[in-house]
């Protein structure tokens, strides 16, 4: 079963040579990997971004691969046509704290006029905006304008762990509403109060399906941006240890396939 994740960071993490490694390793349980460079501790965000997608382009898997920016901090007007000749498929306005942009997870800013102006400049050009890291307040603004499906790139649940970098039942209810997309993560801390488990990953899964169905969750692992990881899910020869326990908790294999990857395709397949 192939498998598409919506947030790897290992873009960010490995060297050019790691990189294409990694790649060639993973090739057989790939679809597709969205790999986001996370720019909020970089000196010269823009100088590495067009290096690693210059990397992916020139190499052959560049068609499996696509590059994403987490945190536009750095982002000035005289940018956009750097921002453009890299057409990353998503981009995060915030990391975890504030910025020009919106209000981080852990803070109480709202959405700027930068921030809207931001926004409009990607979607207009067809760059999905990832609320990931936003707080609910640039969250809920950002809501209410755009027309595009909401997206969210790697989160949890916070009805099942109440951090505010979990995504709260309405904000999920209305990322669903708008016919959008979750990816799920692994990490530790945000989907369990004890030392996390595979088990903890399918309590989460089976919580959200219950709630809301089948068609608007997918995998976003966070690999590479976490050591906080189960045991036995820490990398995609791994998900058959995830899909055999799905399969134990009652799910059939048209959802686990839903889950791994049909419902990031038809996403990426209304932007393309």
């Amino acid at each position: 079963m192939k498998i598409i994740d919506l947030h790897n960071d290992y873009l960010t993490e490995l060297n050019n040579r790691e990189i294409i490694k990694y790649l060639k390793n993973n090739e057989c349980y790939l679809h597709s990997l969205f790999s986001p460079i996370w720019t909020t501790e970089l000196k010269n965000p823009l100088t590495l971004i067009k290096n690693k997608d210059k990397l992916i382009k020139n190499d052959k898997f560049n068609k499996k691969t696509h590059i994403c920016i987490e945190d536009m901090h750095f982002f000035e007007e005289n940018m956009k046509e750097d921002i453009l000749s890299i057409n990353p498929f998503y981009c995060g306005l915030c990391w975890n704290y504030e910025n020009n942009f919106c209000g981080g997870a852990y803070s109480n800013a709202n959405l700027s006029l930068k921030g809207k102006k931001l926004i409009k400049f990607l979607e207009t050009n067809n760059i999905i905006v990832d609320c990931a890291h936003m707080n609910q307040k640039s969250f809920y603004q950002f809501a209410n304008i755009t027309t595009k499906p909401l997206f969210c790139s790697h989160t949890g649940f916070k009805s099942i762990i109440c951090d505010d970098r979990n995504l709260s039942d309405e904000q999920i209810k209305q990322i669903v509403k708008s016919n959008g997309l979750i990816g799920f993560y692994f990490v530790g801390k945000y989907i369990s109060n004890n030392k996390v488990t595979i088990n903890d990953i399918v309590k989460n899964i089976k919580h959200f399906v219950n709630l809301y169905g089948c068609d608007n969750l997918a995998i976003g692992s966070d690999f590479y941006g976490t050591k906080d990881l189960p045991k036995n899910l820490k990398n995609y020869k791994d998900f058959e240890n995830l899909k055999n326990l799905l399969l134990k908790h009652g799910f059939n294999n048209h959802e686990i396939k839903k889950l791994f990857f049909e419902n990031a395709k038809n996403f990426i397949k209304k932007r393309d």
